[in-house]
C-alpha cells in the first residue's frame, strides 16, 4: 500500500505541469467566449512554433548545464541577412541587391546559425569563458550585425518560395504547426533513445563522471549549441515567412520565454535533468495564457504581471518536485 502511494506521489510530482495545464485551459474554456474553437485552437498552436522551436534548442543546452542566450540574436540577424540577399537593391524593399534563390538562401543562413553555435561551443569549452556572458554577449554582436546590414530599415518583397514554411497550410493546418510538433516528438524520441541523449545528460549531471566513463564533454556541449543555433535560424526562418518583413528587433524577448518554458516544464537549471517534452508542456502554458488573456481583453499592462505570476507558481511547483522527489526515491 504504501509502494503505490509512493509511486502516485512520483506520477504527479513529473507530471504536474499537464495538471497546471489543464486547469489553465479549463479556466479560459468556461471564462471566455471563443477559447474552445478551431480556430483558436490553431493560434495558440501558432504561437508555439517560433517559440518552440528555439525551446529545443535552449532545453539541450541547459540539460547540459549552460545557457544560450544568443538565439534572438540569431533570429534577428539570420531573418535580416536573408531579406537582404533576396530583395532588390534600391528598391523601395531596402535590400542588398544579391536577388539569390530562396534555395540558396535557406543552406547559407542555417550555415550561420551553425556557425553561432559552433563560435558560442568553441568559447565556452575551449577558451573557458562563463556561458551566460559568451551568449548575452553573442546576442548583442548578432543584433548589432544585423542593424548595420539593414541600417534600422525594414525588408519585405520576400519571394513566396521563402515564405513558405510561415505561410503554407495542409488542409486546414499550418505547416509551421506540423513541422514544430514533428520536431519535438523527434527531439523528444532521439533523447531517451539515443547515445548523444545519453552522454547530453550525463555531461549536465556529472561533467567528470561523464569525462571518466569515456565521455567528451566539449564535443556534447558544442553540439548543443549547434543545434540550438540551427533551430534559431528554422525559428527565424518560420517567423520571417510568417510576418513577410524582416526588422532587425525581430525576435525580441523570446530567449527569456525560451528558458522559461524549458525550466516551467522541468529543465533544471542545474542541468542533467528535464525532457523535450516537458519543455513543450511549457511552450503550450504560456502560448495558452497568452491567448486566454488576450480573448478577456485584459488590460496589456496586467498581461506580463498575470504571466510572471503563474510562472513563478509553477516553478515553485518545480522546486517541490525537485526538493520532494530523493525523499520518494529514498523511501
Amino acid at each position: 500500500m504504501v509502494r503505490r502511494s509512493i509511486d502516485w506521489v512520483k506520477f504527479v510530482l513529473d507530471r504536474f505541469i499537464w495538471f497546471i495545464i489543464a486547469g489553465v485551459f479549463l479556466f479560459f474554456a468556461v471564462q471566455t467566449k471563443g477559447f474552445l474553437t478551431g480556430v483558436n485552437m490553431v493560434n495558440i498552436l501558432l504561437h508555439t512554433s517560433v517559440l518552440g522551436l528555439m525551446t529545443i534548442g535552449q532545453a539541450l543546452c541547459l540539460i547540459t548545464g549552460n545557457f544560450d542566450l544568443s538565439a534572438e540574436g540569431t533570429v534577428s540577424l539570420v531573418t535580416v541577412l536573408a531579406a537582404w540577399m533576396m530583395v532588390p537593391g534600391g528598391s523601395l524593399e531596402g535590400g542588398g541587391g544579391w536577388v539569390l534563390h530562396p534555395l540558396i538562401v535557406i543552406p547559407l543562413i542555417l550555415l550561420v546559425g551553425a556557425g553561432v553555435g559552433l563560435l558560442n561551443g568553441f568559447m565556452i569549452t575551449r577558451l573557458r569563458i562563463n556561458n551566460f556572458i559568451v551568449t548575452l554577449a553573442m546576442q548583442l554582436v548578432l543584433r548589432g550585425i544585423a542593424l548595420a546590414i539593414c541600417r534600422g530599415h525594414n525588408i519585405s518583397g520576400l519571394p513566396s518560395l521563402f515564405t513558405w514554411l510561415g505561410t503554407s497550410r495542409i488542409g486546414p493546418v499550418p505547416v509551421q504547426i506540423i513541422f514544430t510538433l514533428l520536431a519535438f516528438a523527434g527531439f523528444h524520441f532521439y533523447l531517451q533513445n539515443s547515445g548523444f541523449g545519453r552522454q547530453l545528460f550525463a555531461v549536465g549531471g556529472n561533467r567528470d563522471a561523464a569525462r571518466a566513463s569515456g565521455y567528451n564533454p566539449e564535443k556534447i556541449v558544442t553540439t548543443a549549441y549547434v543545434i540550438s543555433g540551427v533551430l534559431a535560424t528554422v525559428a527565424g526562418w518560420m517567423l520571417l515567412g510568417r510576418v513577410g518583413t524582416s526588422s532587425y528587433d525581430l525576435g525580441t524577448g523570446l530567449t527569456l520565454e525560451t528558458v522559461a518554458c524549458a525550466v516551467i516544464g522541468g529543465v533544471a537549471l542545474t542541468g542533467g535533468y528535464g525532457s523535450i517534452l516537458g519543455a513543450f508542456a511549457g511552450v503550450l502554458l504560456l502560448s495558452i495564457i497568452d491567448n486566454g488573456l488576450n480573448l478577456m481583453e485584459v488590460n496589456p499592462f496586467w498581461i506580463k504581471g498575470i504571466r510572471g505570476f503563474i510562472i513563478l507558481f509553477a516553478l515553485f511547483i518545480e522546486a517541490q518536485k525537485f526538493r520532494y522527489k530523493p525523499k520518494v526515491a529514498r523511501s
